[in-house]
């Protein structure tokens, strides 16, 4: 009755996630949102609100989130930046949902994502100073460790900034610098291994940033796959085995679909970013790669690749249900293709490289 999407005592986030997952499924399967719906999404985006602390403190934490243990593997309750982004993204999401049918209520939403988000600006602004740096740690009074791979859901999956801002950026090298062990992300509180799903989430910010380090990382993780290809939520160094959580870790998966997923096709915005992450070891000659149909925020594409000593050819098939703003074909190692709306092919010639 209170719009709260309860998980667990404590966390925060999950409205933001309820809200933000109901906008992508209309949005990737273009439906509007069922009439039952309504009542959850108003209150949930609602529930957002009336939860945020006090803006006027001043504090460091002022209109965010309360305390809570937030992502779990994050470390004891404190006022973690990973429920105040998923807040803003729900926000965001109750936004794009209400222009369907309400727009006192689109604008509601509207001003209070920007009214967290600004809070959210300060308080990086004042750990930035403190820090002497612009990395982002998971909470406004806390050092730079582990913890702030949380803060990396601004960059990946909710895009709520562009993908060279320098707060991820130096979020993202603090990171690679201070927390892989052999070659993936070892979080040192609560989960205590090499986390695969985590591990990917560095990978996205560097695939977003055309950064070519993600591949190792994605490497490093398909490497440590079990036989059965899954992964345990958390991978003890020595014995490669499971150390906590579940031994067939269904977000482990699901990072991995995504990150295959990413590396043929992606959204940026209302843009399209296609085959930014296949790498030249996916490009023997005689080969050809496959992807899809997959669904897409605007539509289904069906991308192939097929290549031979002398060109490399990339033709796709898409069903649209509404047209991205642009198409960009972003092979590695080529210079990037904006793509008419007729076009189904591109031809890269290898020597052209």
């Amino acid at each position: 009755a209170r719009g709260y999407f309860h998980s667990q005592d404590g966390e925060w986030d999950a409205n933001g996630q309820a809200l933000w997952i109901m906008e992508r499924f209309c949005t990737m399967t273009n439906h509007k949102p069922k009439a039952s719906w309504w009542r959850a999404i108003k209150r949930g985006a609602r529930w957002i609100a009336k939860k945020r602390l006090a803006e006027s403190s001043g504090l460091p934490h002022a209109g965010l989130l309360p305390a809570g243990f937030s992502a779990e593997h994050l470390g004891p309750n404190d006022y973690y930046y990973w429920d105040d982004f998923w807040s803003i993204a729900g926000l965001q999401a109750a936004t794009s949902l209400s222009r369907l049918s309400d727009n006192k209520l689109r604008q509601e939403f509207k001003n209070e994502a920007h009214s967290l988000q600004k809070a959210v600006d300060f308080s990086l602004a004042t750990a930035a100073t403190r820090l002497g740096r612009p990395a982002m740690p998971a909470a406004p009074m806390r050092r730079l460790d582990a913890g702030a791979i949380g803060s990396l859901a601004m960059g990946y999956p909710l895009q709520l900034c562009p993908a060279d801002d320098p707060r991820l950026i130096d979020t993202t090298h603090f990171l690679l610098d201070n927390c892989l062990v052999q070659g993936g992300f070892f979080q040192d509180m609560i989960h205590s291994g090499i986390n695969p799903y985590l591990t990917l989430h560095l990978a996205q910010v560097l695939l977003r940033a055309d950064d070519p380090r993600f591949m190792q990382l994605m490497t490093t993780v398909a490497d440590l796959a079990s036989p059965t290809g899954q992964w345990p939520e958390a991978i003890h160094p020595r014995t490669h085995g499971g150390c906590m959580g579940d031994g067939q870790h269904v977000w482990a998966a699901a990072e991995w679909v995504m990150m295959v997923r990413h590396c043929f096709v992606r959204e940026e915005g209302h843009h399209l970013i296609l085959c930014q992450g296949i790498t030249n070891q996916w490009l023997k000659d005689n080969t050809v790669l496959e992807f899809g149909p997959a669904p897409t925020s605007f539509g289904s594409i069906t991308i192939t690749i097929s290549t031979d000593e002398n060109q490399i050819k990339v033709s796709w098939f898409a069903d649209w249900h509404s047209s991205p703003s642009s198409i960009e074909l972003r092979l590695p190692n080529f210079q990037p293709v904006v793509i008419s709306s007729d076009q189904t092919m591109v031809i890269f010639s290898r020597a052209s490289r």
